[in-house]
């Protein structure tokens, strides 16, 4: 065991200050201090870890594969300090002055962000959220993002996520009404292909509906993607483009009044959104405050929870 008393915890933060910027001088920019004494600790660093950490390219320095198993269990050990260290101090959302980065499904972003919005103009004014979309590395989301709102998640680093289920909704597709193929039963087959538009991954966080018509040897003819849900009704509506849709949206958007809608046919996927967080900040007053108040906007609106 190593003795605690003799080794300093703030080369760990340096540590991980170079892992993400990539280079000494970033890390001497991210942590506050010059780049010769950021070298310095490193060499140290170096002597008490007993291995290179990391070597010099072109583009500045790469992880050893020992710093690389190291990285995962010295970020989750340091936000486990970072997170009983401010736990000693109460939030007040009136008081708070403060920006949350939340990764939103498009399909679930009509839904929460107004309501989210009215709720931080009442309780938390100061209280600000960054959105950002789903294309972020899988590796380093939780590093920049605080919590997500996705579809049924996909596996991110799964022993330091933690999620809740916000809502279940069967899934429909839609068609113009006088689509020509409008009439006929809609079977797997048919659906797989029609030609669709879809959300892009970056939207909706998820390849669910590829990995599924996968497994059946299908596949769908994509002839449109695009980055925002309100552009596709329509598209739908002026066109012989298919897609697909929450139930919910059937009552939520008016323009679906004038589509014709059949359910999805494969019943291995609903539409289940998760609400996800790390667990290194699982008790943050902050963040717990934040993921209170959606689940709080889920549950006042209970027709989320129930299929259409």
């Amino acid at each position: 065991m190593v003795n605690l008393r003799n080794f300093d915890l703030n080369l760990l933060v340096i540590f991980r200050a170079i892992l993400n910027r990539g280079s000494i001088a970033g890390a001497a920019e991210e942590v506050g201090l010059s780049p010769s004494a950021v070298s310095h600790a490193l060499s140290r660093l170096r002597i008490m870890l007993n291995d290179e950490l990391f070597f010099r390219t072109a583009d500045g320095v790469q992880p050893t594969d020992r710093a690389r198993e190291l990285s995962a269990d010295i970020e989750r050990g340091l936000g486990f300090i970072s997170t009983a260290i401010s736990q000693q101090h109460q939030f007040e959302p009136g008081k708070a002055r403060r920006t949350f980065t939340i990764q939103v499904a498009d399909y679930v972003s009509g839904f929460l962000l107004p309501r989210l919005a009215r709720r931080l103009e009442k309780e938390a004014p100061g209280v600000s959220i960054d959105i950002l979309p789903f294309t972020i590395s899988t590796e380093s989301v939780w590093d920049r993002v605080d919590m997500q709102v996705r579809l049924t998640p996909g596996r991110l680093q799964p022993e330091m996520v933690r999620s809740k289920r916000l809502a279940v909704d069967e899934v429909v597709v839609l068609m113009r009404e006088d689509h020509p193929r409008a009439g006929d039963p809609m079977t797997a087959e048919l659906y797989a292909a029609l030609p669709h538009v879809k959300l892009s991954q970056s939207a909706t966080g998820t390849t669910v509906i590829e990995d599924v018509l996968s497994a059946r040897g299908l596949r769908r003819d994509l002839q449109m993607t695009v980055a925002s849900w309100f552009d596709i009704p329509d598209i739908v509506a002026n066109s012989d483009l298919i897609a697909i849709a929450p139930s919910r949206l059937l009552d939520l958007d008016p323009r679906l009044a004038t589509l014709k809608w059949a359910p999805l046919p494969l019943d291995e996927v609903v539409f289940s959104f998760d609400l996800c967080w790390d667990l290194r900040t699982e008790r943050e007053p902050g963040q717990k405050w934040l993921r209170e108040l959606i689940l709080t906007l889920f549950e006042e609106d209970q027709s989320v929870h129930m299929p259409r």
